[in-house]
């Protein structure tokens, strides 16, 4: 018997995983949901939870007890300069989880990073070095992160790093999806048009999908870093019409060139607030520049074959935002550790 744990089980990919992991029955699996309120699991979910807090180092031996698999997916979403706050909630507990790991002689570690931990013109390769950014300490952690794998080579312990998408889909409550639908017809926020203006758009669906194949395909070297995406990426342009069709109105017009598009959102930014957080952000402009990307990598690895489109994936996360269930905060609210 196979024990797989999934932390973060409760947020939007540590869900997906869950109802990935359930769907497939596998008969030699054991499932384990690690998370700080279980009562906010999916319903659906009925096997074995574990909980507590990763940053409690007592924790995370009794977490560990007995796991061969662990899909990393709890983590921590930040748009502005929170380094000390993104360090003790994602970066600190996170290297801990993994040394621990080590220990307890798990086999397989899987790693939530992001696509944009790569400068923009190198975001298709998956293997590309991380380019860290000063006015964006979150995805700083992600890299120091994805480093410390790369460079740990333990024979005992398998490392895979998926880089995931722009999130999208059932259950969405953060991210830059969300931000930007917050922003419609707040004030002239031009998208990007060109070579770097895709959103390589992922549902929850099949980042669940990517997650299970990454647990239990084959693997020969000690890391390995994927992209994964939907199945096609869309354009700004795209995206940004399909938005307006469904809800008449659209976060982001009109398209410019990123030469001009950059420095519009950068003084939006800097001269206008939606409550009391800047506008926009330079990690949000960041996020928004993207080239396309392929799942080809990938699919060659594990078999990763993405089945929702945006737009299918853009109708829910509408959905959320008519009912006014997202999240626009640039910040997830830091949570005390009780112990």
């Amino acid at each position: 018997m196979t024990k797989i744990l999934v932390t973060g089980a409760n947020g939007f990919v540590g869900s997906h995983i869950l109802e990935t992991l359930m769907k497939i029955q596998h008969q030699d699996l054991e499932i384990v949901a690690a998370c700080r309120t279980p009562s906010k699991l999916i319903p659906s979910y009925k096997g074995e939870v574990r909980q507590g807090d990763l940053r409690d180092p007592d924790y995370l031996d009794r977490v560990l007890v007995g796991v061969d698999i662990i899909c990393h997916a709890a983590g921590w979403s930040s748009f502005e300069k929170s380094a000390d706050t993104c360090n003790k909630t994602y970066l600190e507990p996170t290297l801990d989880l993994i040394n621990h790991a080590i220990e307890w002689r798990v086999s397989r570690f899987i790693n939530l990073s992001s696509i944009y931990t790569a400068s923009i013109n190198q975001r298709n390769n998956a293997d590309a070095t991380g380019k860290p950014r000063a006015y964006w300490p979150m995805i700083n952690c992600h890299i120091a992160v994805e480093e410390y794998l790369r460079n740990y080579q333990d024979p005992r312990c398998q490392f895979v790093n998926l880089r995931l998408g722009l999130y999208s889909g059932k259950r969405l409550n953060m991210g830059l999806l969300p931000l930007l639908l917050a922003r419609s017809n707040q004030a002239i926020l031009p998208y990007v048009t060109g070579k770097s203006g895709y959103l390589p758009i992922v549902d929850g669906n099949d980042i669940g999908q990517a997650f299970v194949r990454a647990a239990l395909g084959p693997f020969e070297s000690s890391y390995h870093s994927l992209n994964i995406t939907g199945p096609e990426t869309a354009s700004h342009t795209d995206v940004m019409s399909f938005i307006n069709e469904q809800i008449k109105a659209t976060p982001l017009r009109p398209g410019l060139p990123s030469s001009l598009a950059s420095p519009i959102l950068w003084l939006q930014g800097k001269t206008h607030k939606i409550g009391n957080q800047p506008l926009f952000t330079p990690a949000m402009i960041d996020m928004l520049k993207c080239p396309v990307i392929d799942n080809k990598q990938t699919n060659q690895q594990i078999g990763y074959d993405p089945e929702v489109s945006w737009q299918a994936s853009l109708l829910d996360t509408l959905e959320s935002y008519k009912n006014q269930s997202l999240n626009i905060s640039l910040s997830q609210p830091y949570q005390d550790l009780n112990l």
